[in-house]
């Protein structure tokens, strides 16, 4: 469940319903209780299943990196959305969701590489646009460090950027009480993320019950637990990195007050403020940038406004085929 990087949080249009080919893995007999409500799994080079799931026809094929905490299947309502104007994947790290475990602690070169892997494996080809939420923000911009000649185009939902204060990597101890905590009452979850699970709440039964379910599980919760203390790591490696390619690149802010246990609104507004100023910075910095600011959404602008960060997909995408047409 992705919480704000500041310190301490179907009808469906076509989908990858067509006949198994050898290269996908299908899931063990023993598993099947385990399978995904959408998706399927895929094994990379590594060797871990990635669940991924896709829908629509087009390219640029959209792929939706998920936040810290969040699984590929919570950003369903965008993905439909932008699946009903081209292809759409979303998926799981590897250790969320749906995925297998991976190493606890990898390269961010690995972390996409997993992706790029996968995506091959499920025959989505680039090019890709990018959609990053929170810590995905960062995850996308090392896909596109890393992959540069098959990104297109980047759509950055509220990210993690350079001058966002991080949680401090290695506070071991704030992890082991939240997941005893978690482990002694699952329901507490519920308070923790009102407004997740009021959206999954929302969702057809099909997906919502296994969606919940498997949030509430401890043993995947650490997993985003952990993924909030690598950010600083994550983000250290992508300011290293190489150069971006020189894409469209959007950057959605939202300055709404997301509520918080153990956070005035006072130290919210000062934390939007220097977000504000870092996504600012950041979108000066690359040569295609484009910043738009929503009061009326916050952290969780994927689940408010999914109709603001489809409009922003749309416009690249729109730019893009302009652009094809001139050549």
């Amino acid at each position: 469940m992705s919480t704000s990087f500041h310190p301490d949080e179907f009808t469906h249009t076509k989908s990858e319903t067509e006949p198994k080919e050898p290269r996908e893995q299908d899931d063990h007999a023993n598993a099947q209780d385990d399978a995904p409500p959408l998706g399927k799994r895929y094994a990379g080079g590594l060797g871990r299943r990635l669940m991924l799931h896709h829908a629509g026809t087009g390219t640029p094929a959209v792929v939706i990196e998920a936040g810290a905490g969040a699984f590929g299947l919570d950003y369903l309502n965008l993905f439909e959305l932008c699946a009903k104007r081209t292809t759409c994947v979303l998926y799981d790290r590897a250790g969320s969701g749906w995925s297998d475990p991976g190493p606890g602690e990898r390269p961010v070169r690995e972390i996409v590489t997993d992706l790029h892997d996968a995506l091959g494996l499920a025959g989505i080809e680039g090019p890709y646009l990018l959609v990053g939420h929170s810590l995905g923000g960062l995850l996308v911009r090392a896909f596109a460090q890393h992959f540069p000649d098959e990104v297109v185009g980047l759509v950055l939902i509220d990210p993690s950027a350079e001058g966002i204060p991080l949680p401090e990597e290695g506070d071991e101890a704030v992890v082991q009480a939240m997941l005893s905590e978690l482990r002694r009452n699952p329901d507490i979850a519920r308070e923790w993320y009102p407004t997740l699970f009021a959206e999954w709440e929302k969702l057809p039964a099909q997906v919502r019950d296994p969606l919940i379910a498997r949030h509430m599980d401890p043993d995947r919760a650490i997993i985003g637990l952990r993924d909030m203390q690598s950010a600083r790591r994550v983000q250290e490696e992508v300011t290293n990195g190489p150069a971006l390619p020189d894409v469209p690149v959007t950057v959605l802010t939202g300055m709404q007050i997301d509520p918080m246990p153990g956070t005035s609104d006072e130290d919210q507004h000062a934390f939007n403020q220097i977000k504000l100023k870092a996504h600012t910075a950041f979108v000066s910095s690359v040569p295609q940038g484009e910043h738009r600011v929503l009061q009326d959404a916050g952290h969780l602008f994927y689940t408010q406004r999914p109709d603001v960060v489809a409009r922003a997909v749309f416009d690249i995408l729109d730019r893009i085929a302009r652009s094809s047409r001139h050549r």
